[in-house]
């Protein structure tokens, strides 16, 4: 993870940065170097779940960058 940062609120889950550290395939994201999550609405959990292997869904929304290096 090359940064983090908090979302707007206490609900929101955080920005964050990643570096790729490898490529496979030669698709529309072959050669992107950054990924960017941006503008985090929601993500934030209430609480737990109600029993141990139990899947508690929180709904949220972010925008995602996904940068390749000039060449």
């Amino acid at each position: 993870m090359a940064g983090r940062a908090a979302g707007a609120t206490p609900r929101d889950v955080p920005l964050l940065k990643l570096e790729v550290t490898s490529h496979r395939g030669a698709g529309g994201l072959a050669g992107v170097t950054t990924i960017q999550r941006l503008n985090t609405k929601g993500g934030v959990a209430d609480g737990v779940c109600d029993r141990a292997g139990a899947f508690l869904g929180v709904p949220y929304a972010a925008d995602y960058a996904f940068l390749k290096k000039g060449g």
